[in-house]
């Protein structure tokens, strides 16, 4: 005998698959969210990749920031450092993903270790803001469930507020001085 738990996911299942009679659902959309939708982890990714305009606002600042430093000038100030006045977490990822564009993995690494996630980030961020809306469908449900299941998102934020807290408690001089090159 199936379990409560089962037969109310085949309740709503079954009722998930009535109302896609309809022509204006995708059933495949839904069913997933049926799915996920008592996860333990709360996609942060996914959310900000639904909206193209703050993604193509990032990828601009992100373009703008890079072509800046590459040409030698002055970036924007880190405003958590002008403020604060020690580094953020990702004082040094601008220079490592530039370092990680010319092939100087070992640098970069050593720059910002998490400069290659960053590079992937920024990746799939190019893709959602220019993919069609056919791609976008399959993409960014696809993120949120990696998201809903694994809480990769959530893993690597704390994994790089560690980072950032290590480099500023351990590795406080070799930081200071990295930074000022």
């Amino acid at each position: 005998m199936p379990s409560r738990g089962t037969r109310r996911l085949r309740r709503t299942a079954q009722d998930l698959l009535a109302k896609n009679s309809r022509r204006d659902s995708n059933p495949a959309i839904e069913w997933r969210a049926l799915m996920l939708q008592d996860s333990l982890f709360v996609p942060v990714f996914s959310s900000i990749l639904r909206n193209r305009k703050l993604l193509l606002a990032l990828l601009v600042a992100t373009a703008i920031q890079l072509g800046l430093v590459s040409a030698h000038l002055p970036g924007w100030p880190c405003p958590f450092a002008r403020v604060l006045g020690f580094p953020c977490p990702g004082c040094g990822l601008t220079r490592a993903t530039l370092l990680l564009f010319r092939g100087e993995w070992r640098e970069s690494i050593a720059f910002h270790a998490f400069a290659p996630l960053f590079l992937v980030a920024l990746t799939i961020t190019l893709a959602a803001t220019v993919a069609p809306e056919r791609s976008r469908d399959w993409l960014i449900p696809t993120i949120e469930s990696i998201e809903r299941r694994t809480g990769i998102t959530n893993f690597l934020l704390l994994g790089l507020i560690l980072y950032w807290l290590a480099r500023l408690l351990i590795m406080r001089s070799a930081f200071a001085q990295m930074l000022q090159q």
